[in-house]
């Protein structure tokens, strides 16, 4: 006598799945929320250990000009808006300043302005320069006056204190097109320190 195969099939039950999803759904948007809250939760934490440093870049990079706070705000929304795409892998001071380098250039091409200078009046009263030392408010003045990629570069890797491969990054540059900038940089600012001392 043959073993017969049984074959045991549940009776549909008509609305189950439907029920079902709408069991599962607010869990998901529950779990949905706490990542959310989460996320924001870290991305505060990280931008809290890089404020002073933004909003100083910033300040720079627009030639001291009062517009640096409006632009560090527009920073920091579009850094939160694209934070969920941030990789936790990467370097997160070296993404929210390319962010920023970003904002920097939608900045000036929306203004369609040429850099001016600075005085060493304003420079000096600026909390980010040191006021004591006419020697560093001369090199920042004459940092100022580079042209805007030459002194992103300059301020994020000497005042900042960005790696030049993290400048690179940021940027969007070679590290060698970093160096070349930056020894462009240091020359413009030597000559200056130069044309100091023979009028002396």
């Amino acid at each position: 006598m043959g073993m017969e195969t049984l074959t045991l099939t549940w009776p549909a039950v008509p609305g189950a799945e439907s029920r079902g999803r709408a069991i599962m759904e607010p869990s998901m948007k529950q779990g949905e929320e706490a990542a959310e809250e989460q996320a924001g939760e870290l991305f505060w934490s990280l931008l809290a250990g890089q404020e002073k440093k933004l909003y100083n870049f910033l300040h720079r990079a627009l030639n001291f000009s009062e517009d640096s706070a409006d632009l560090y705000q527009e920073v920091v929304l579009r850094a939160w808006r694209y934070f969920p795409s941030f990789d936790r892998q990467r370097n997160f001071p070296a993404w929210l300043f390319a962010v920023a380098h970003n904002e920097v250039r939608r900045h000036f091409r929306r203004r369609r302005t040429e850099l001016g200078t600075i005085s060493l009046d304003r420079l000096a009263n600026d909390p980010a320069a040191p006021a004591a030392d006419p020697d560093a408010a001369l090199v920042l003045d004459a940092a100022a006056r580079l042209p805007l990629r030459q002194r992103e570069v300059f301020f994020l890797f000497y005042c900042d204190r960005f790696s030049v491969a993290e400048i690179a990054a940021i940027c969007g540059l070679s590290e060698g097109n970093v160096k070349f900038i930056l020894n462009r940089g240091r020359e413009a600012v030597r000559q200056a320190l130069e044309a100091r001392d023979e009028k002396r």
